[in-house]
């Protein structure tokens, strides 16, 4: 078969990618067009700053399109010399429908087995990292690529950039996929949680009064973050104020739950992290299913010092074109951490649950003066978390504001495809 024909079976999802005969063939004769070149293998290049050349091959390029122009000049590629027909033009397969679409490096010639558990660096730029190499749309992820991808053992993944799972064929998940954020000893943040570039936060804890007794808001993604509580008394502060939910164009975590005000304050939960299933074939989902919930909030500790806010549920999404799941699908934010007394700490916002698709509750009833925090969001609604309490006043003493719930994340995909065990709901 010639590479031509091989690369209509390696690109079988391509959106974007022209080969064969949708080239065109510059000349002197047949100019490229505004800000084009003709390169010495006949074929049209553009400006692109994202290549080591500063050039990328135009999407008529034949079997060079979409590729970056080698430094030193372009060379000719002999579409007539038979390959096998697993080897895509210039070693390259791309792949993707929906908000990832990437291209390869190279195909995969491996299958990637998860049989014990797992723990993956996205941010890895060693030498042994996991992440496989790719030409466009996986700068900002991390590509796990296979031949066939079976997750037989948990596999958690944290770091920068959120997960991608691609799989020539099939995606079997049969353990826990874990991008979630989990308070803990120690404390694990998913991959591509609390993006920097989206997650502006809103008016701070303690507004123009910092430092007295206010409860952070819960980080907002597809649901807005709670607000938290006043601090109790005269010259306390307001409580933080969560900015808008969003919708993504980009596979991406949730934000972060603010953190409380006073000398003793809870940090905000941080959002919860991102992964993508992509496979040609197939995608079947058993056993605990996949997290991306946000963390809860951690509590004030004493001096009447505001909670910190849940942070917001992160993304779960996947492209195949066929999916069945009977495990939870988990993107729910935490739950706000309580405010304290003068000498009583509050209790920590909870971790949503992977077996359940109920609210995560937010710390309440121990510090006695200081706020409730909220629920965090769940269900079906993909709404908001729950305001945090204020602090009250009691024999002379004023408490802590509680904080406010984190809000949901997204799960994207074919709502019928993937069962009931999902919050929030799925959205295409």
């Amino acid at each position: 078969m010639g590479i031509r024909a091989a690369a209509i079976v390696a690109v079988v999802m391509v959106t974007g990618c022209k080969y064969g005969a949708e080239e065109f063939a510059c000349s002197p004769e047949k100019s490229c067009g505004p800000g084009g070149a003709c390169e010495s293998n006949g074929f049209c290049s553009f400006e692109d700053n994202s290549c080591e050349s500063h050039r990328r091959f135009g999407e008529l390029g034949g079997a060079n399109s979409g590729a970056c122009v080698p430094i030193g000049g372009a060379q000719m590629i002999d579409a007539s010399i038979d390959a096998p027909p697993d080897v895509p033009p210039d070693a390259r397969a791309c792949f993707g429908t929906g908000i990832v679409q990437v291209c390869l490096a190279q195909a995969p010639a491996m299958p990637f087995n998860n049989g014990d558990l797992t723990t993956i660096d996205t941010g890895d730029t060693s030498a042994t990292s996991k992440c496989a190499a790719t030409v466009s749309g996986g700068e900002n992820y991390c590509v796990i690529a296979g031949t066939s991808i079976s997750i037989t053992g948990a596999l958690r993944a944290t770091g920068s950039k959120p997960l991608v799972l691609l799989s020539t064929s099939t995606i079997t998940v049969s353990q826990l996929i874990d991008v979630g954020s989990h308070r803990g000893a120690p404390e694990f943040v998913g991959a591509g949680a609390d993006p920097t570039a989206a997650c502006a936060m809103g008016g701070a804890a303690g507004g123009s009064a910092p430092g007295l007794r206010s409860g952070g808001a819960g980080g907002s993604f597809n649901g807005k973050g709670g607000h938290g509580g006043d601090g109790a008394g005269a010259g306390a502060g307001n409580g933080g104020q969560a900015i808008n939910a969003v919708t993504p164009t980009v596979l991406r975590g949730g934000c972060a739950g603010q953190s409380g005000d006073g000398g003793a304050k809870g940090a905000g939960g941080h959002g919860g992290g991102a992964v993508y299933l992509l496979a040609v074939d197939r995608i079947d989902i058993s056993g605990p299913g996949i997290n991306a919930a946000g963390e809860g909030g951690a509590p004030g500790t004493s001096g009447a010092s505001g909670a910190g806010g849940g942070g917001a549920g992160g993304m779960i999404g996947f492209d195949a074109p066929t999916i069945t799941c009977t495990g939870f699908l988990i993107a729910n934010g935490g739950g706000g951490g309580e405010g304290s007394g003068i000498t009583v700490a509050g209790m920590v916002g909870a971790d949503p649950s992977q077996t359940s698709t109920n609210a995560a509750l937010g710390g309440n009833g121990f510090a006695g003066i200081g706020g409730d925090g909220g629920n965090g969001s769940s269900g079906a609604a993909a709404g908001a978390g729950a305001n945090g309490k204020d602090g009250t006043s009691m024999g002379g003493a004023d408490g802590a504001g509680g904080a406010g719930g984190g809000g949901a994340g997204f799960i994207k995909g074919p709502a019928a495809s993937l069962g009931n065990n999902v919050s929030p709901d799925a959205t295409p």
